[in-house]
């Protein structure tokens, strides 16, 4: 099971960005689906306010990124 949330730096396609939990194991797998509505829109949450912030400092970076590369 992969519960996600993806962001895009941008208007385009290309500066793509995803963040996730996934099970690896039987038992996560079984923990993760036992989940309800609620505690999986949860725990979404949490990584979107999470790759909230991950994309703010990647944002920063494009900035120089883009920058330095023409």
């Amino acid at each position: 099971m992969i519960i996600d949330r993806e962001r895009y730096l941008d208007d385009g396609p290309e500066w793509h960005v995803s963040i996730a939990v996934q099970s690896r194991s039987l038992r996560m797998h079984s923990l993760l689906t036992a989940l309800t509505t609620e505690e999986r829109t949860a725990i979404s949450d949490i990584l979107g306010r999470a790759l909230d912030d991950v994309t703010g400092l990647l944002r920063q970076k494009l900035v120089t990124h883009t920058e330095a590369s023409s």
